[in-house]
């Protein structure tokens, strides 16, 4: 993205207010508004079904929006396994990075899209709405809709290899039009509150004012609301979504304006302030902590050459800007030209990490790095490549303990929900109090009252909690900054200036916290006035800590990542692929197999010449014992069938333990008829599914196609009658087999031999079966497989007897 200098933003005017405004919010509620009747309706239904007014779309994610193991969609996700990216032997440059990604790391699993120049409604010549735009660095618009003459709805993008973590915004909009007043409804933020709804206002940029007044980026809009709407989370069945919806009037035509939720900082920016101011410096230091993910740098910056060391940490949730203005204006404190910046350079070398998570800002994230890391929950044990910049800054922590003492450690954050800045610690102990004490008193940014000096359980694996043992008397802190404003004398904003002064009130409050304990030999201009020194020498002096009033808990951060992170499993879908496919493989051939004998078995039945509604009968219970679905075998739950691809899932209040189920084969085939016994000794597919613990036999029973008194008649049929028949069975078998007519005679003539045969073998079976259990007994109601398994065992002379029996 083009940069355009850290222009000052002027202190924005009041909100405006519109004599319409409630209105129009109650016209949006209405139309949005959450209902506890309303269907499962959530963003992949109103991204399906507004295909008609989608104007814009950041690019195909069609093929990439689903997990594999649960066959879930997600609107606006980007799922993608990192590995690839990792075995990259090459620096990605940032004019490149969107194309690396598109061609190197999605999932292979998937069915992939060859690579489109999507044709967006926006980019025809008969269109003269707004357009939209977020290909630049930190842009995460992902969709937009015409959804009325001058309003819009849109889609954030979640963070890539996430469910969610949507509250970072920012897009540009084109093709304006003078004194046109458009409303902007962006409907897929996660949290259930917002400053929004006590003030804040998006931050706007224009080109044409900044060519023409020299305007930064200010604070614009009006008609703000933040509300709970009616479209479902997809990884919920009870939460939703929340809209924020804003309304802004263009100052002049054919303009293009950015707008974002807060003051944005990109990695480029980074980098030109690096090169601008820290590189010409003689006090400072820029190395390289690591090579990230996409092998964009993580730069580390090292300020004096004092035996004790300080570290500074920002950025580890990439929408949370406000850190990066604030430590900057804490780097240019200590580089300055005063006493207090000279004492602490002397003293104490500062290590500092303006932007831990580069790839999360480059890409738009809100909270997370591409591999879908929150950095800031995994400070215990890190992984040296998913988890880079950590792992980098746990391993210099212990080489600076080694060379020396640790004696401080802030993590400079961003907070959606509470004004003010305010510092988290672990312990309640006087000494923890003592650096938010002297900020407080030192900076009217700062309120004591915000702080918290506790350990949440969710915040066990925060670098504040993790890193608490590395440092002597413990001095760790987040200090959590607001995208809003301040209130200690009125509500304030926060602008890019006030942050930076943050920053140096902050540098300044470490001085007074280490002032007794440093050597001072400096002739520079002081930064704090003599009168000021004074009254806090008196505060610090005079101060019982015990009494301050202080937070007991810091559970209402702005930090809750875990509903919205992939699962164990859902990560395992995409990242080990080689494991996956080859068990897919063998999943389609088992289902091949299966599907090739239960049209054999159909066929076995067809050929005794049943009756049509009987063959279908028989067609269906078989398909639905042998064949599961296919579906839920293959490809919905991979995880399933990655655990338990060896055995072949059983119809639904089945199992597969042949010796310990008491099913009846009234349940399993409908409660048909029994009228054939059919005995195999193979291991035959229906083995496989009700045997696979089992040696035993397996028999199949069905429905005889003569009754008794149909034997007993058919001899005394005529040669006409029986010609007919005969014929009719044929055309019959011709219809459902297609076998040659030497066939069809055959069976016929097997048919015949069954029938006159039938007296004469029922005599001899029923007389060598009752010495061993009698056939009733199986063909009971409540017959089960253990007793007709035990058919096989009788030593029968010749099966076709036992066939002819029933």
């Amino acid at each position: 993205m083009q940069f355009y200098g850290l222009l000052p933003a002027p202190n924005p005017l009041v909100q405006a207010a519109d004599p319409d405004i409630k209105l129009k919010i109650g016209q949006i509620k209405k139309k949005d508004g959450y209902d506890e009747s309303d269907s499962a309706f959530n963003m992949w239904d109103y991204f399906s079904d507004n295909k008609h007014n989608l104007i814009y779309q950041r690019f195909d994610n069609y093929p990439w929006s689903m997990i594999p193991l649960n066959n879930h969609r997600f609107a606006a996700s980007c799922f993608f396994d990192c590995k690839k990216l990792l075995a990259l032997n090459k620096e990605i440059r940032l004019t490149e990075f969107t194309s690396i990604l598109n061609k190197n790391l999605y999932p292979s699993t998937m069915k992939k899209k060859e690579q489109k120049q999507m044709n967006l409604e926006q980019d025809s010549k008969k269109y003269n709405g707004l357009k939209f735009d977020s290909n630049f660095e930190s842009g995460n618009l992902f969709t937009s809709y015409k959804v009325g003459l001058n309003e819009y709805d849109l889609m954030m993008q979640n963070d890539t290899n996430t469910k969610g973590n949507t509250q970072w915004f920012y897009f540009s909009v084109e093709n304006t039009v003078k004194n046109s007043v458009v409303t902007f409804n962006i409907i897929n933020f996660t949290k259930c509150d917002s400053l929004f709804n006590m003030g804040q206002r998006p931050v706007v940029f224009s080109i044409k004012c900044n060519k023409l007044k020299g305007t930064g980026w200010v604070k614009a809009g009006y008609n703000i609301n933040y509300f709970r709407n009616k479209f479902k989370r997809e990884n919920s069945s009870l939460k939703t979504y929340y809209t924020l919806s804003f309304s802004y009037k263009f100052e002049h035509s054919n303009d293009k304006i950015y707008f974002a939720q807060c003051y944005p900082y990109t990695h480029s920016q980074l980098y030109n302030f690096i090169e601008r101011s820290i590189r010409p410096n003689k006090f400072a230091v820029v190395q390289e902590l690591c090579k990230t993910i996409s092998k964009l740098p993580c730069p580390l910056i090292i300020i004096g050459n004092g035996k004790k060391a300080i570290v500074f940490l920002a950025r580890q949730h990439p929408g949370e800007t406000p850190s990066s203005f604030t430590l900057e204006g804490t780097i240019e404190f200590l580089m300055s030209n005063c006493m207090e910046a000279e004492v602490l350079r002397n003293n104490f070398t500062f290590y500092i990490i303006p932007m831990i998570n580069p790839d999360g800002v480059v890409f738009g994230n809100y909270r997370c790095n591409l591999y879908g890391t929150d950095l800031n929950r995994i400070w215990i044990s890190p992984h040296k490549e998913l988890h880079d910049s950590v792992w980098y800054v746990r391993e210099l922590i212990k080489q600076i303990n080694q060379s020396g003492e640790l004696n401080l450690i802030i993590d400079f954050h961003g907070h959606s929900k509470k004004f003010n800045s305010f510092y988290y610690a672990n312990s309640f102990c006087d000494e923890q109090k003592l650096l938010p004490f002297i900020s407080c008193n030192l900076s009217k940014m700062i309120n004591l009252r915000d702080c918290s000096f506790s350990i949440h359980e969710s915040k066990k694996k925060t670098a504040r909690v993790a890193l608490q043992q590395e440092v002597k008397n413990y001095f760790t802190y987040t200090l959590e900054i607001s995208f809003h404003a301040f209130r200690k004398l009125g509500p304030q904003d926060f602008t890019e200036c006030s942050y930076k002064q943050l920053g140096e009130d902050v540098a300044l409050s470490i001085f007074k916290l280490f002032e007794n304990s440093m050597v001072k030999s400096s002739i520079l201009p002081r930064a704090l006035t003599q009168q000021q020194n004074d009254e806090l020498d008196n505060l610090i002096k005079y101060c019982d800590l015990s009494q301050l009033q202080i937070g007991e808990d810091d559970s209402g951060s702005d930090s809750n990542p875990e509903e919205d992170v992939l699962q164990e499993q859902e990560l395992f879908s995409f990242i080990d692929q080689k494991k996956q496919n080859k068990i897919v493989i063998q999943t389609k051939k088992k289902l091949n197999k299966i599907d090739k004998a239960s049209q054999t078995d159909i066929q076995h039945y067809q050929n005794l010449m049943l009756e049509e509604k009987v063959l279908q009968r028989i067609e269906e219970q078989v398909k639905s014992i042998r064949k599961p679905n296919s579906d839920i075998l293959g490809f919905q739950n991979i995880q399933e069938i990655i655990t338990n691809y060896q055995d072949v899932p059983l119809q639904e209040g089945l199992t597969n333990s042949f010796q310990q189920t008491d099913i009846s084969l009234q349940q399993i085939l409908g409660k048909m008829q029994v009228y054939h016994v059919r005995v195999s000794n193979k291991n035959t597919m229906f083995q496989n599914q009700f045997t696979t613990q089992s040696n035993k036999p397996v028999v199949i029973i069905l429905k005889n196609p003569y009754s008794k008194q149909q034997m007993q008649s058919k001899q005394e049929t005529t040669p006409q009658h029986q010609e007919l028949l005969s014929i009719k069975n044929r055309r019959r078998i011709t219809s459902l087999t297609g076998r040659p007519s030497i066939d069809y005679k055959r069976l016929s003539r097997e048919r015949q031999y069954s029938i006159q045969q039938s007296q004469q073998d029922r005599n001899q079976a029923i007389s060598f079966t009752q010495q061993q259990v009698s056939p009733q007994n199986f063909l009971s109601q409540d017959a089960t497989f253990e007793k007709i398994a035990n058919i096989s065992k009788t030593k029968f002379y010749d099966k076709q007897m036992l066939k002819n029996l029933f």
